[in-house]
């Protein structure tokens, strides 16, 4: 077998020792310089700018390996992966490029030598496509390749001809195709048409238009090549297998599922669930190396559905506990020499796998048990179709994607009602809209008057903080009037910094409050109530002033969250990205990737790091600059900011670097001081730290000042003490329920006759299923040790109530154990009579619920969970 990592390298090596190729590495899989995309789908992505001609390519030829991720939009592939043997969610594509350099007949003869010469694929076994009006391209296969004009095939826009979008750089292609059946007489009426045995292998996109707003195509002055090879693909054909996941790509990480499920791998229907975890595994990991965390939204929300379809095949596999973190290991060692950021960040995609896994293995087992009732219910009423209030339901209280609850749907020969579902996921959202001041209000949903329709909406609040204004358009909404100037220096809410508050002042002098300020569809409104708003003659002009004084401490709040990201990366890795912020003038909100906990010595070395830079007065420096030259001297640009060929860049000394259009301080040493107030978990990998600072930090510090003196006078010691005594005081409690929990222990323990004596037969075994008057699993686990060591053919069901919830154990016996009772699986039973869930091992195991009122029946009728 021909090693996937020499296939690689040659493809590598072909283009840049013999063509003179630039080797250019993959750019991450989330690409954070390219807010326009949820993942990096194709090679070209890192070269947009070079076929938009926004800047020019230092290098005329480049090649490389790039990592891609199809799950979503046009190019979308989660359906067929493991059905056939050749989609994927993660893939490599190996590709070559020229911008503005060679063109088609290079293209085509290299793609061909390489294919033919290098590699020895059998020319009778490959097939060319090219657009139907492509004459030039047909004629260079011809010569180039000697292949005769019925394995030369035309096709239409749809197969043959590449655009970026709607509008801008397009052209034709040219696929190279690979038959890999048996049959002597092929067909090539079955290329192009999804048959797994003519694969394709190769696409060389020649771009050489301009498509403009009308649809026309204009000639570019500049064409460039644009090549993208599966690289799964061709290892799969030059090891003359049919499957993709019968290569070293897929080996190792197949036997390790096969080892944790104890289910060989089978290249069959059978296999499915293995070659599905595999794929998932692989997307997973990439996407968390390069930055991106599980979640609700966007991005994060692709990451968890994915990680939950995963989960949902190791069910198949009886793999019941979270087992895809295991697999990282195998993945990181196997790519460390190509992609070696998988195994410097190998702790934290197992860390951040693991606890998804976790999370949603608790509501897993319940969300399926309500599946089979109402896929039940469809069936009895002999209907095909879920209704979506029910997929809803799944979602909303069980967290099932909805393309796991059409998976599961499936297997049952049923449908799901999709427009309904998507019709109950809208109303969410208006609901959620709704529930906040003024979010959500949009461009439509304001009805507009104009008042002058050729004056621009300017923002001057950067410089200054207040401004003569005249109003552009006005909107009424139910108590809210909303306001658009021609000019303003009120900040509008956006970047994770408020919208200003202020005064609009009236010719006259009076003034009215101006309460928010929201950027709607890049205007810049300010809302004011109706009942104050005692004019409609909107062609005056205004007054505008900012609130100072909020303004000041939003930018000391703004410029901390900067300085806050470069710490957090300098304490705790550069892996640290944010995920979100709020800045107002009372506080900050950072959020950030990071799985495990932040020590206290962690939070005092970030908190004493900031206030250095504070102290050291760094010059705040704001400059606008091209996009990519921004990028290229270390700005930081986060996704889901929508940023414009100019950005605005703020530069704190030489420490921090970020892209940003909020407000800031010009000096570092204008933020007084920063406190950490909290810091805690707010999902899934994701931290959050709340600070505070200038005048709110010194409030805070005095506070605890305060609150240090009462505990010295309440301790009657010095402050250097207090430390001591309250480890003295923590220490003696934990002494005194100890000696409590063991007193509760020894009356427990002493009434094992009881227990015994309560048990009663049915079919031969004894069944002892009791309430304990305890809240301590420990002690649960300790009593029914005890009554297996004295008990023999015996079922024992323990049950207690913590924080009203109900908790139960189950212990069998050994000989009853030995007859294949199994006290997991009993209690697993249990579980989800009561709401919930659980497992363990066969002698002994937990379940915990949420409804309490069910646990005397569920332990009256113990015998109905043995059968």
């Amino acid at each position: 077998m021909i090693k996937s990592a020499d296939i690689r390298q040659q493809f590598i090596d072909y283009f840049k020792n013999q063509h003179g190729h630039k080797f250019i590495p993959s750019s991450p899989v989330v690409p954070l310089t390219d807010p326009t995309l949820l993942f990096t789908n194709a090679g070209m992505n890192q070269f947009k700018p070079y076929f938009l001609g926004e800047s020019k390519a230092e290098f005329p030829r480049a090649v490389n390996s790039q990592k891609c991720i199809r799950v979503s939009g046009k190019h979308n592939d989660l359906e067929e992966v493991g059905r056939d043997t050749y989609h994927h969610t993660f893939f490599e594509m190996l590709g070559n490029w020229s911008f503005g350099d060679y063109y088609k007949a290079e293209a085509i003869e290299w793609a061909w030598k390489l294919f033919t010469e290098v590699w020895g694929l059998d020319a009778s076994r490959l097939y060319a496509s090219v657009y139907k009006d492509d004459d030039e391209a047909l004629q260079l296969w011809k010569k180039i390749s000697g292949l005769p004009e019925s394995r030369i095939l035309r096709f239409g826009e749809k197969d043959n001809f590449w655009e970026m979008g709607e509008t801008g750089p397009c052209g034709p292609c040219s696929e190279i195709h690979y038959y890999r059946g048996n049959d002597k007489n092929q067909d090539p009426g079955r290329v192009n048409a999804d048959d797994a045995d003519y694969i394709e292998l190769w696409n060389l996109v020649f771009i050489q238009y301009n498509r403009d707003e009308n649809g026309k195509l204009h000639n570019l002055p500049t064409k460039h090549v644009d090549t993208g090879a599966g690289f799964e693909r061709i290892v799969a054909t030059l090891n003359n297998v049919n499957s993709n996941y019968e290569t070293d790509v897929f080996f190792p990480l197949l036997d390790k599922i096969s080892a944790l499920s104890g289910r060989d791998y089978d290249s069959g229907v059978a296999g499915m669930p293995h070659r599905v975890i595999a794929d998932h595994l692989r997307m997973l990991s990439f996407a968390i190396a390069d930055g991106a965390i599980p979640g609700n939204e966007g991005r994060s929300y692709v990451l968890r559905r994915i990680l939950r379809r995963a989960v949902r095949y190791g069910r198949q596999l009886e793999l019941t506990q979270p087992f895809l973190h295991e697999i990282v290991p195998v993945l990181a060692e196997q790519m460390k020499g190509v992609f070696p950021e998988l195994k410097q960040h190998e702790q934290h995609i197992s860390n951040i796998i693991k606890s998804e896994e976790e999370s949603f293995s608790q509501t897993l087992d319940r969300g399926l048990d309500i599946f089979d009732k109402i896929a039940g219910a469809v069936h009895d009423k002999k209907k095909t179709i879920i209704p979506g209030a029910d997929v809803f339901k799944l979602y909303d209280t069980f967290g099932f994607p909805m393309d796991l609850t059409r998976l599961l749907a499936e297997e049952k020969g049923l449908q799901i009602e999709e427009k309904q579902f998507e019709k109950f996921m809208q109303e969410q959202k208006d609901r959620a809209r709704a529930a906040g001041k003024f979010k959500g209000v949009s461009q439509e949903e304001l009805e507009w008057k104009i008042i002058d329709k050729n004056t621009e909406n300017n923002f001057c609040g950067y410089d200054k903080l207040e401004a003569e204004a005249q109003i552009v358009k006005v909107a009424v909404t139910g108590e809210y009037i909303y306001l658009v100037f021609n000019t303003t220096p009120f900040y509008a809410e956006s970047g994770g910094q408020v919208g200003d508050k202020g005064e609009l002042i009236f010719p006259d002098g009076h003034a009215i409050q101006i309460i928010d300020t929201k950027l709607i569809a890049e205007n810049r409104v300010h809302i004011v109530l109706k009942k104050e708003l005692k004019t409609d003659d909107f062609k005056e002009r205004f007054q505008l002033k900012v609130k100072t004084e909020d303004r000041r401490n939003i930018a000391g709040n703004h410029s901390a969250t900067h300085l806050l990201h470069r710490v957090l990366k300098d304490v705790l890795g550069e892996q640290v990205k944010q995920s979100g912020s709020f800045v107002n003038s009372d506080y900050l909100r950072f959020d950030f990737n990071h799985h495990t906990g932040i020590s206290e010595l962690e939070l005092e070395s970030i908190q004493k790091k900031i206030n250095e830079k504070i102290q050291n007065s760094l010059p705040v420096q704001i400059k606008e600059m091209e996009y990519k030259e921004a990028v290229e001297e270390g700005a930081v640009a986060l996704f889901g900011e929508k940023y414009s060929d100019k950005v605005r860049t703020v530069k704190m000394g030489d420490y921090s670097f970020e892209l940003c259009g909020g407000t800031h301080v010009s000096n570092t040493s204008e933020i007084l001081y920063f406190l950490i107030r909290s810091e805690s978990s707010i999902a899934s990998g994701v931290r959050r730290i709340e600070a505070v600072t200038g005048k709110k930090a010194h409030e805070a510090a005095t506070g605890a000042l305060t609150l240090e003196k009462n505990l010295m006078s309440s301790f009657q010691c010095k402050k250097e003490d207090l430390p001591q005594r309250i480890t003295e005081l923590k220490n003696e409690n934990a002494t005194l329920r100890k000696e409590v929990e063991e007193m509760e222990k020894k009356i427990l323990l002493s009434d094992l006759d009881r227990f015994i004596s309560s048990a009663r037969e049915i079919n031969n075994i004894k069944l002892i299923a009791q309430k304990v008057n305890t809240t301590s699993m420990d002690q649960l686990k300790e009593l029914g040790d005890k009554l297996r060591e004295k008990c023999t053919g015996t079922v024992i069901t323990l049950a207690m109530i913590s924080k009203n919830q109900p908790q139960v154990l189950v212990a069998v016996s050994d000989d009853l154990m030995k007859s294949g009772y199994h006290a997991g699986k009993l209690v697993g039973k249990i579980g989800k009579a009561l709401g919930g869930g659980g497992g363990g091992r066969p002698h002994m195991a937990t379940a915990g619920g949420k409804n309490v009122e069910k646990l005397d029946e569920v332990l009256k009728n113990i015998e109905s969970f043995l059968v």
